[in-house]
């Protein structure tokens, strides 16, 4: 009977792993759903983080292509009470549109350098939505977002992503699928 040699058993048991983790779709997009409210799909490899924003209630950083996501949900309630406590209904509408135009002013607020896109209107996922784009430099570093903001049911979202504006470009078509992909529940 002939014996393996040692070497030729460590390449057996590698082919046996690629073959398994091949077989089992490992590579396939992760559904990630956040306390039965919504779900977003992410690339497979995302992990989630806890400094991203302390407000999201989604916060994933996705591996090998440097992503960076977060959700923020608000009731639409506490908006439409926020507005009216701080006495800027005038100013921002209790609508998708005043949401979308108090979260980018605030945004353009705090940022020393950078440029906020004209917003969009799109749908995801069949509910009314806004789109812009961010170029920002913060901390040294140049960023680039692209976001939307989301009318739910009873909720208003913001999806953030983000990445290096070096790899815009490359990432740009990955960070519109995972914004496409989310779903209110």
């Amino acid at each position: 009977m002939y014996k393996l040699k040692s070497v030729s058993k460590l390449t057996l048991i590698l082919i046996s792993i690629v073959l398994l983790f091949s077989s089992c779709n490992i590579t396939d997009p992760q559904v990630i759903n956040v306390k039965d409210k919504y779900s977003i799909t992410l690339p497979w490899g995302s992990m989630p983080s806890k400094n991203l924003n302390s407000s999201a209630s989604l916060q994933y950083t996705t591996s090998g292509n440097g992503i960076f996501v977060i959700v923020i949900d608000e009731a639409k309630e506490a908006f439409k009470k926020a507005l009216i406590d701080n006495k800027i209904i005038e100013q921002f509408p209790n609508s998708l549109e005043g949401y979308t135009s108090i979260v980018l002013f605030n945004m353009k607020q705090k940022l020393k350098e950078g440029k906020i896109s004209e917003t969009k209107d799109i749908k995801i996922n069949n509910m009314d939505a806004k789109a812009a784009e961010i170029n920002a430099k913060i901390s040294g570093v140049n960023l680039y977002y692209n976001i939307a903001f989301v009318k739910g049911k009873d909720t208003y979202y913001q999806i953030l992503t983000w990445t290096r504006t070096k790899r815009k470009i490359e990432c740009k078509e990955e960070m519109d699928k995972i914004i496409h992909s989310f779903k209110e529940l």
